[in-house]
């Protein structure tokens, strides 16, 4: 495994613990050091001490949702890249400059494929 990915932290937020904890299981046996929260209001106190190079979050949660949490990790962390997943319809009108190619935004509709998600933190090793 390259030596770049050991060092990739990458926190996963989902309030569905199975879609979270699978997620976490393809990224760690891809040999990225990631974690799972399953709401964002943890996973901007966790954000804190583990310090992300990559967030991936749902959307829809409550009662802070992905996108808020995309907002709280821009202005905090900004080096930090979001990757939004949702079941619903993209919410790039919530966020100016989101989903073009190579932003530090992005946005996929569920299901995702695994190669995508592998695909977008490798991006930013």
């Amino acid at each position: 495994m390259p030596e770049d990915q050991i060092n990739v932290r990458v926190l996963v937020v989902d309030d569905d613990m199975r879609v979270a904890d699978s997620i976490v299981q393809i990224l760690s046996t891809s040999g990225y050091d990631a974690v799972g929260a399953y709401s964002a209001e943890v996973a901007m106190k966790m954000a804190e001490k583990l310090q992300p190079q990559v967030v991936i979050s749902d959307v829809v949660m409550g009662p802070v949702s992905g996108i808020e949490l995309a907002i709280h990790m821009r202005e905090h962390h900004p080096e930090c890249r979001v990757l939004l997943i949702s079941g619903h319809t993209a919410p790039t009108g919530h966020l100016p400059g989101s989903g073009a190619q190579g932003s530090k935004l992005q946005f996929m509709s569920k299901p995702v494929d695994p190669a995508r998600i592998l695909e977008f933190v490798a991006a930013g090793a």
